[in-house]
């Protein structure tokens, strides 16, 4: 693995965080407090906007009709089942001989990689982090 695939995994985790700080720079720099909310009407609109949102994607989610449990299982499994993929089809090709191999799909395997365990595990980290104040 080269630098480019490392920095096509790592940098990309750090972009919620850097946006935050450069928010909160901003924020202290005109004297703006832009993530919290002014007063307990604010506070009230910002948790309805959530649950509106929360609401929506449930709506996504929803089966219409009379399909199988397991079709509607796999539905909602398909992004992680595509991850999976991405991830054991990355650790294959890693193991293959060096003669089979092709740098750039490598590069190109890794980088996908990264970004689906980013998709499993850096909203958690980042949220986890963005809590712990």
């Amino acid at each position: 693995m080269g630098l480019e695939a490392i920095l096509a995994t790592v940098i990309p985790a750090f972009f919620p965080a850097l946006i935050d700080g450069v928010k909160m720079g901003l924020s202290r720099l005109f004297g703006v407090n832009t993530g919290d909310p002014k007063s307990f009407e604010d506070y009230l609109r910002l948790q309805d906007q959530d649950i509106r949102k929360l609401e929506a994607l449930a709506k996504l989610d929803q089966v219409y009709g009379a399909i199988a449990p397991w079709v509607a299982n796999l539905r909602a499994s398909s992004r992680y089942l595509a991850v999976l993929g991405i991830i054991g089809a990355a650790i294959v090709y890693s193991f293959l001989p060096a003669g089979w191999q092709v740098k750039e799909n490598q590069v190109m395997l890794s980088q996908l990689a990264g970004s689906a365990l980013f998709f499993l595990i850096g909203d958690r980290v980042y949220l986890g982090l963005k809590h712990s104040k």
